[in-house]
């Protein structure tokens, strides 16, 4: 089992009342109680932060990803040109054979 040490720190009435009530219902110790919403806390900041970073990454390369969008794109379009133009240039072909 891991160290352990006190920490006192105050709670409102309402919120104290409605921890007992859960821990009878449930046949809970509070203590083990308030140790399982700490770390479920605790483990919820650290998704909002990362969270966090990955939208402020996004943001911060979102000029580039269009730009590297665009360029793809670009290049798409100009091979799908000269694909069409192979194409017309073998219908043309064709037509004469036949």
């Amino acid at each position: 089992m891991p160290e352990s040490k006190n920490l006192k720190f105050e709670l409102p009435v309402y919120l104290i009342e409605e921890i007992k009530k859960y821990c009878k219902s449930d046949e809970q110790d509070c203590t083990n109680f308030l140790n399982k919403a700490i770390k479920f806390y605790l483990k919820e900041l650290k998704k909002e932060e990362v969270r966090n970073h990955l939208r402020d990454g996004y943001q911060k390369m979102a000029g580039l990803n269009q730009q590297l969008a665009d360029e793809g794109l670009s290049s798409e379009c100009y091979s799908y040109l000269c694909y069409e133009q192979r194409l017309v240039e073998c219908e043309k072909i064709e037509s004469k054979k036949g």
